[in-house]
């Protein structure tokens, strides 16, 4: 996108019964980052997914529902450029289950000033040393 921001999918499908693990490696910019993560089945308790923990760089998702519709979201991290960055799912899985998770990314970049804004500090700056050198002048005593 023009601002910079990222939407990815990312998941998991066939997955084998009993305890799963994954790990996502990922890298970003210095910015703000949220997920979601969801599992859905029908009635196949094989496609059933359970997690157990997600947790991005230490922070645990909020739950919003378990059951057949399992659902995780965590919102407005803090991530800075220079490192990798660690999305862990753990979970049971009734033998062929599956989950899919959206992450979005916003950039956080430091402003710089307008020719407007640099103006206007300039001229307090001046203002503030103009009433400074008055008053220094008022509280000297005459010389007489």
């Amino acid at each position: 996108m023009p601002d910079g921001s990222i939407t990815a999918n990312y998941g998991d499908t066939g997955i084998a019964a009993g305890d799963f693990t994954d790990v996502f490696d990922l890298t970003f910019p210095t910015g703000l980052t949220s997920f979601t993560v969801n599992s859905t089945f029908t009635t196949d308790p094989h496609q059933d997914i359970n997690f157990s923990s997600v947790v991005f760089n230490g922070h645990a998702f909020n739950i919003v529902s378990t059951g057949q519709n399992e659902f995780r979201v965590l919102n407005n991290i803090s991530v800075t450029a220079g490192g990798a960055q660690h999305l862990v799912i753990t979970g049971t899985s009734g033998g062929n289950g599956s989950y899919d998770g959206v992450i979005a990314f916003t950039p956080v970049t430091a402003g710089v000033p307008e020719p407007a804004a640099w103006a206007l500090m300039i001229m307090g700056f001046g203002g503030t040393g103009a009433i400074l050198r008055r008053r220094s002048r008022m509280l000297l005593p005459a010389i007489g």
